[in-house]
């Protein structure tokens, strides 16, 4: 069995056909015989189409927009609220805070900000 030259009657490609499939490899139509109900119209991407309600949306909780949130893509679609674990507040720091309340920054021991000793 060799390669047979094969052409489409739906869109007029033609192809060395190799593997001798009855349907065309450009638009994946039916060529001819007893099974050819299409699996997609030409150029169409995908035989599994998913439904309209199917978008991946969930509802849940209280949005301070109103109503629940609606969540889309891990986002509320109405406040913008990331969906999922948040981040905490704030940390405790060993030394406490500087003088600006934020991190102590050591260099040589010594805090470059307030000057407190590291040890």
């Amino acid at each position: 069995m060799g390669e047979v030259r094969r052409n489409c009657p739906t869109c007029s490609y033609s192809w060395l056909d190799k593997y001798h499939k009855n349907e065309c490899p450009k638009c994946l139509a039916p060529l001819a015989g007893a099974k050819a109900a299409p699996h997609r119209a030409p150029g169409e991407a995908s035989t599994f189409k998913a439904s309209p309600s199917d978008a991946g949306e969930s509802v849940s909780g209280t949005c301070p927009k109103g109503g629940p949130h609606t969540w889309k893509y891990g986002k509320c679609s109405k406040c913008g609220k990331s969906e999922g674990y948040q981040k905490p507040t704030h940390t405790k720091m060993k030394d406490g805070a500087c003088t600006d309340g934020k991190m102590h920054i050591y260099k040589f021991s010594k805090c470059t900000k307030c000057g407190k000793a590291e040890f």
